[in-house]
């Protein structure tokens, strides 16, 4: 699997004049893609707050250790789309 930027070598994976070959235009393409993604920067997914038992029960339930176990054991976990579920279900 290729990055879809690799800054050290600067290819840009989905270059529209290269297509992922290395070019001058690869990091231009790739911060055009990422601020077209993330208009706002990057924002968080979730955030719990330390000092709040309900918050950390949920932060248990989707990313700690039992969850993470089960979304990416051996036993056919759904991996980082399992945590996702969890995480929109979890209100």
């Amino acid at each position: 699997m290729q990055v879809r930027y690799d800054e050290k070598r600067g290819i840009y994976r989905d270059c529209r004049f290269c297509e992922g070959l290395g070019c001058l235009a690869c990091h231009g393409e790739a911060e055009k893609a990422y601020k077209k993604a993330f208009p706002n920067g990057p924002e968080p997914i979730a955030t719990f707050k330390l000092n709040n038992p309900t918050d950390m029960e949920r932060a248990r339930k989707i990313i700690g250790g039992e969850a993470l176990k089960k979304a990416f054991g051996h036993h056919g976990g759904g991996g980082v789309y399992e945590i996702m579920e969890n995480l929109l279900n979890s209100d």
